[in-house]
């Protein structure tokens, strides 16, 4: 049996320093999180264009952008804009594609660049939000 003074535990540098890497990463994780909660609001908004009331075929795309901003307002997504969104009609589907990028500082000259990528196709329309080859 070992005496009790050869038992140690961690030090108190060793301590700090755990704490120290844990609230970097709880730090990061408390600034990123509402981009992909942002980012998920997206993706509910472009899927309920499954469910809306109108033809999607005669939507114009200032209907497809005041309906993404009608659901983004409700949702609360301050970032980013309705303007953003990207209509592609092509002669058997209609395409919306909401790309964005947001820089979110972390500390002082750190910075994390999260890209998002998401379209809804009116030939899959339960099927949201990732383009087909992926």
């Amino acid at each position: 049996m070992y005496s009790i003074t050869r038992q140690k535990g961690l030090s108190i540098s060793g301590w700090l320093l755990v704490l120290l890497v844990g609230s970097f990463f709880m730090l990061c994780a408390f600034r990123m999180a509402p981009a992909y909660l942002d980012n998920s609001y997206i993706q509910d908004g472009l899927l309920s264009f499954s469910e809306t009331e109108k033809k999607i075929d005669e939507m114009s795309d200032n209907d497809f952008r005041r309906h993404m901003s009608d659901y983004m307002l409700m949702n609360n997504v301050r970032e980013l804009s309705a303007k953003q969104l990207k209509v592609q009609r092509e002669r058997d589907r209609i395409l919306l594609n909401f790309n964005y990028e947001i820089r979110v500082p972390i500390v002082y000259n750190i910075d994390v660049v999260m890209t998002f990528t998401n379209q809804w196709d009116s030939s899959r329309p339960f099927d949201c939000c990732k383009p087909a080859g992926e």
